[in-house]
């Protein structure tokens, strides 16, 4: 469901809600110019476990994407983005870089945190 820029994700255990929650994350962040992206966007989450776990995937997508040309998750985001595979990879770099050095403004929380 997607309401003036909310998404919202509904499914059950074990039916990749991670994952899908990681690559339009990713999306959001490969696609927009602005490097900094990732400051604007605020992923939620019930636990602080699922918190730490979506963080941490989205930076190992990000070093997959960018230092492994044979990734399993990179045709996929170069399908969803409709960008070459290089062109994926250099971004990714990019953008893992910055997150890493400003890894405090990557707001993926709990719902508690955030009220």
């Amino acid at each position: 469901m997607n309401t003036k820029g909310l998404t919202i994700y509904r499914s059950s255990a074990g039916s990749g809600k991670t994952f899908t929650l990681v690559l339009n994350y990713l999306k959001l962040i490969i696609q927009d110019e602005n490097p900094f992206k990732f400051q604007e966007i605020l992923a939620i989450t019930f636990t602080n476990k699922a918190a730490n776990e979506m963080k941490q995937r989205v930076l190992a997508h990000l070093k997959e994407l960018a230092d492994n040309p044979a990734s399993e998750i990179l045709p996929v985001y170069s399908k969803e983005l409709q960008l070459s595979e290089e062109t994926i990879a250099k971004i990714a770099k990019d953008r893992l870089s910055i997150m890493l050095h400003n890894y405090s403004d990557i707001a993926i929380i709990t719902i508690d945190r955030f009220a």
